[in-house]
């Protein structure tokens, strides 16, 4: 018997087998997963792929104890219910389990009591108290929240670059950087790309990435958005922490921008461990498809007879 999760994204899907006590057997990675961003042939696809993975394996598909699927937007019930039709319609019909990215990630990221600190696209502190309950700060999306993400930052960049041309703030080489990126020359063409149609959250998260190279640089406006942005993502896990009553205990940070930009990750740790001396800050165990087949372990595997 073995176990299995899925790690489901926008972009590709990573499966980990285990072996019931931990142990990592088989992974994978597959195809984009998420109905919410992906084409229906293009999910059914990852699905076939990912299950005819699973199936040659010893035993095929019944030798499967439980399936943990996690991914983003699960709540959505027209994605829940197209996700399991797929799976069922493709031969699997065993124990199986739908969850929200977050949980797959805290499973594999930190061992006991903590939390992710999670800042890709969006943004969101998701953890586990020392008897199990869950609790969470942030993750309301980028109209009110998503606060420190890459769409954060994203549209930061841009309010620099206009506040740099009326004089309302210094000038930055994001200007630049951004009219290189958007292929055009004035901020009214810069201004005419950001409330075009075409251009959604994932756009302007995308010109996140212009950070870096501005940073080092030094170039003030860059060094005042990451500033800002380990504000409020510590303020996010401390918030977190507080509410769940925890002083001590792991957080893990994950995600793009906390991977990518040691301005933000110093600035998030620096301020945690300033408030929460006893919380220790660290990079995640373990991916969220280890963490997603560790929580397929726990919810299917049977009892030992006493």
């Amino acid at each position: 018997m073995y176990f299995c999760g899925w790690d489901g994204g926008g972009t590709k899907t990573e499966i980990c087998l285990n072996d019931g006590r931990g142990t990592v057997i088989g992974q994978a990675v597959f195809g984009p997963l998420n109905p919410n961003g992906a084409s229906r042939e293009t999910v059914l696809k990852t699905v076939r792929d990912a299950l005819d993975h699973m199936a040659a394996q010893p035993g095929g598909l019944a030798a499967c104890g439980g399936l943990v699927i996690g991914m983003a937007g699960i709540s959505n019930e027209s994605a829940r219910a197209f996700l399991s039709g797929a799976l069922s319609e493709q031969g699997y019909r065993g124990n199986l389990r739908l969850l929200g990215d977050q949980e797959i990630a805290l499973a594999g990221a930190v061992e006991g009591p903590g939390a992710i600190l999670i800042a890709g696209t969006g943004s969101v502190c998701f953890g586990r108290d020392a008897a199990g309950n869950p609790f969470r700060s942030g993750g309301y999306g980028y109209l009110i929240d998503d606060c420190g993400s890459g769409y954060f930052i994203g549209r930061d960049i841009l309010a620099a670059v206009v506040r740099a041309e009326d004089g309302r703030g210094p000038e930055t080489v994001l200007t630049g950087a951004v009219f290189g990126a958007l292929g055009v020359s004035k901020v009214p063409e810069m201004i005419t790309w950001l409330y075009s149609p075409e251009t959604g959250k994932k756009e302007i998260a995308a010109l996140a990435r212009l950070l870096l190279p501005a940073l080092e640089q030094k170039d003030p406006a860059a060094v005042r958005i990451a500033d800002r942005a380990a504000e409020e993502l510590s303020c996010l896990a401390l918030a977190a922490f507080r509410k769940a009553g925890l002083h001590a205990g792991e957080l893990a940070l994950a995600g793009s921008i906390l991977t990518r930009c040691a301005a933000i990750r110093q600035g998030v740790t620096e301020r945690v461990q300033r408030e929460l001396p006893d919380v220790r800050v660290t990079m995640p165990r373990r991916p969220a498809s280890y963490g997603a087949a560790r929580l397929a372990e726990t919810f299917f595997q049977p009892c030992s007879p006493s």
